[in-house]
């Protein structure tokens, strides 16, 4: 391996987006990398579209394998990487130009960190910027006291710039915790070194309604459910449950447990179907999502609401990501 960068961008099914996706890859300003694209089995034209770029730059190199799932297409994009740094790009988002330059630069600054994150736009399906997104914490002060809380450290999961020899120590992703792959290696990586965002949008994140379905969702909430157990118990400084255990013990709660458990992952699926709906201009299905979630939880519905959207600070950050992502449209 050498001190390079690896960009991998894991596909499925992805035809309507990849093109844009592996542009924003090939237009980096920094150029020395390589470019590996999996193909995760699917069923459109996504392989087409990939070979048609490979054809074009010599720096991407396909690779396509049965569908198996998200984490078994980034791992295999890992094994066949040669540089030492690993930058994920979904296959449906878009890096801004200067995010590889950023970021390694960042990662050569500080050769502790075991992953680097950034903040993102939030775009919707014609690529219209709608919020910034500022998850993860910015310095190696703010990570240990995620830690220290019981928190799970996360950071957008298509922002990533690992160290690839922690992947490889952690085994990389593990297949099991598809659907919430990111936070749980993170979780992991957080163990050998910090986890940190720097604090400026690099990528632009579509929101789109092909992703989120209930089954995915309630999978979803109950494997972080489980990440967020782990990492309290390892706070504690006691034994961390298995995912057997934790299993084992999420289901034979009493019946009240559980059904204020189904009423609040139904209700956040619910707002977040909202969302989807808002960002692509269908408002009578968005008005039907946000009178279920109100109805199920009033009181996290309105205030998430109001937090996200309508508030001093949501409204600042709406319109300093509109006027700061003009420039890439």
């Amino acid at each position: 391996m050498v001190d390079g960068v690896s960009a991998i961008m894991p596909a499925y099914n992805a035809e309507r987006f990849i093109a844009e996706a592996i542009e924003s890859i090939l237009n980096q300003t920094f150029k020395d990398f390589e470019f590996i694209i999996v193909d995760d089995g699917s069923s459109d034209n996504t392989w087409e579209v990939i070979n048609m770029y490979a054809r074009r730059d010599t720096r991407i190199r396909p690779f396509r394998q049965e569908n198996r799932g998200i984490s078994e297409a980034m791992n295999r994009g890992i094994q066949e990487a040669r540089n030492d740094w690993i930058a994920r790009l979904d296959a449906d988002d878009i890096a801004l130009p200067h995010r590889l330059e950023r970021q390694l630069m960042a990662a050569r600054t500080n050769p502790k960190v075991a992953a680097w994150g950034a903040y993102a736009y939030h775009i919707n399906e014609k690529g219209r910027i709608l919020s910034l997104s500022t998850p993860g914490p910015t310095s190696e002060e703010e990570f240990f006291n995620f830690l220290q809380q019981g928190n799970p450290v996360y950071v957008i999961s298509t922002t990533a710039f690992m160290q690839k020899r922690f992947v490889l120590e952690v085994r990389g992703y593990d297949p099991r915790f598809d659907c919430t792959e990111d936070l749980e290696l993170f979780d992991r990586l957080a163990d050998l070194g910090p986890i940190l965002a720097i604090p400026e949008p690099l990528v632009r994140v579509r929101i789109h309604s092909g992703s989120i379905t209930m089954q995915r969702f309630s999978k979803m909430r109950m494997f972080t459910r489980y990440i967020r157990a782990r990492r309290r118990a390892k706070a504690a400084g006691v034994q961390p449950p298995s995912w057997e255990e934790f299993i084992q013990e999420y289901q034979s709660r009493s019946i009240f447990i559980r059904l204020r458990r189904c009423v609040d992952d139904i209700s956040q699926y619910f707002y977040r179907r909202f969302g989807v709906s808002i960002a692509n201009g269908r408002y009578v299905r968005a008005a039907a999502y946000f009178a279920f979630s109100a109805i199920l939880k009033p009181r996290y519905t309105l205030l998430r609401a109001w937090n996200q959207r309508f508030s001093t600070a949501a409204r600042k950050h709406l319109s300093s990501a509109e006027s700061l992502g003009s420039e890439f449209r």
